[in-house]
């Protein structure tokens, strides 16, 4: 690891080491006040869910677990972290005989947020790289509407999808018109187990119009180490007040390639259909890749389309049943991939008496 790495370790170990002396003596005060804020009580989020994939006729059964731990200290410091347990079982010739594999363990982000106030949150340790719209806001089970990620997804987010170090982000602009976030990073190269990163910095921004519940933005980031790359994305979110449609879409440009995908999902609770059918979200999505300099770095080599159709079933806000199917086209081979499962959304108070 380079010596300027390092020192910047040193100066993250101390700024933790720091902000949890703050904190312990913020919480102190906080016991000896009378004001109880139900909000600021750690708790225990997340999802859980199992998924059964078959990829060109190989199957693999794929349950996990992905719990988020939220500690508040005060209004201001919050220390959140996301683990992820996930099994990979594949039969023992792809197709023929018994299933095997393991169960796989990561630290998906850990880091204290400060809360300056609106304008400014300072975010310090192992976070997500905010890189377009799938990193940082879709990837959890059971919150992706299509359980396959982008094929896009790899750019931006070499190599673990995290960054170790610091981040800034806040609202600049904010009226009852619109709003314009944006959020900086920088991160240090690591290769210490679970706080792997890359050294990279960069940053994003989007405008948001309330009147249409739409969102533009567009991000950024300059990759600094071996081959030093640039990597850029657009994308648009709408939700349209009168109609429950998600409509999402990102374009996608670095060094080993460019693509994009667009992908829309519609609720049927409006349709004048019998109430258990309301219950149904239908899901469409179509992307494209086209490698550059031979592709690789986790996309393909080759020009790639692909065509998705999903639908899932609502029990519940916190708990669905899950199903796709895609076609991928490329010159390697087409291929059919299905799949079908659940997820589960769970929240729960790490103190006594609290809901």
């Amino acid at each position: 690891m380079p010596r300027q790495d390092h020192k910047l370790y040193r100066i993250l170990i101390a700024a933790l080491a720091a902000s949890a002396a703050w904190i312990g003596t913020a919480a102190a005060q906080d016991a000896h006040t009378l004001e109880t804020h139900a909000g600021n009580i750690p708790a225990i989020s997340g999802g859980a869910g199992y998924i059964h994939n078959v990829n060109g006729g190989v199957t693999s059964l794929e349950p996990q677990i992905n719990p988020v731990l939220l500690v508040p200290f005060g209004s201001h410091v919050l220390l959140e972290s996301r683990t992820s347990f996930s099994g990979f079982f594949q039969r023992e010739d792809l197709t023929t005989g018994p299933f095997k594999g393991k169960v796989f363990k990561s630290v998906d982000y850990a880091q204290v947020d400060w809360l300056a106030n609106t304008h400014l949150i300072a975010s310090i340790g192992k976070y997500l790289l905010p890189f377009g719209l799938y990193n940082e806001r879709l990837v959890p089970l059971w919150i992706r509407n299509l359980q396959d990620s982008p094929i896009t997804a790899a750019i931006g987010t070499r190599s673990s999808g995290a960054g170790d170090g610091i981040m800034l982000r806040g609202t600049a602009i904010q009226s009852s018109a619109y709003s314009v976030q944006y959020s900086s990073y920088f991160s240090a190269r690591s290769g210490i187990n679970q706080l792997e990163a890359a050294r990279t910095a960069g940053g994003d921004t989007s405008i948001y119009l309330t009147g249409l519940r739409l969102e533009a933005g567009v991000s950024y980031q300059r990759f600094l180490q071996q081959r030093n790359i640039n990597s850029v994305a657009t994308y648009i979110s709408w939700q349209p007040r009168a109609t429950p449609l998600d409509l999402k879409a990102e374009g996608d440009f670095s060094y080993n390639g460019r693509g994009y995908w667009i992908e829309n999902a519609y609720r049927f609770e409006q349709l004048p259909i019998p109430p258990v059918f309301r219950k149904i979200q239908a899901v469409t999505r179509i992307q494209q890749f086209f490698p550059l300099h031979g592709g690789g770095n986790s996309l393909p080599t080759v020009s790639t389309t692909k065509v998705d159709f999903g639908l899932n079933y609502y029990f519940r806000d916190d708990l669905r049943f899950v199903s796709s199917y895609a076609r991928n086209f490329s010159t390697q081979g087409n291929a059919n991939v299905w799949n079908v499962g659940a997820t589960y959304r769970f929240m729960f108070p790490l103190w006594p008496g609290r809901k």
